[in-house]
């Protein structure tokens, strides 16, 4: 009977060490993804910056193509600009009183 005891303890203990090794191969793959993980989340973050200039410099370039069409266009735009300028200089005179 003591033999048999010895025995299944000596299996349980045999399988509590592979389990354990398991768990640390399984606890070692899980540290790199989520290793891996953080470096993606911040190379989305850097791209999505990235992302969103591209489209505000996508968006002043068509903007800018659309104003400027021709010369005459261009001096009335930069008059209306001119006068606006002056407005909003006008304007921060007045607050400053």
């Amino acid at each position: 009977m003591d033999s048999g005891l010895q025995e299944t303890l000596t299996r349980l203990i045999g399988k509590t060490e592979v389990l354990v090794e398991k768990y640390n191969v399984l606890r070692a793959e899980k540290d790199a993804i989520e290793k891996e993980n953080a470096e993606l989340k911040a190379g989305l973050g850097a791209l999505t910056a990235r992302l969103e200039k591209l489209q505000q410099e996508y968006d002043y370039l068509k903007l800018a193509r659309t104003v400027s069409t021709n010369r005459e266009e261009l001096d009335r735009n930069r008059e209306m600009l001119g006068r606006l300028v002056q407005d909003i200089d006008k304007c921060i005179s007045q607050l400053m009183e």
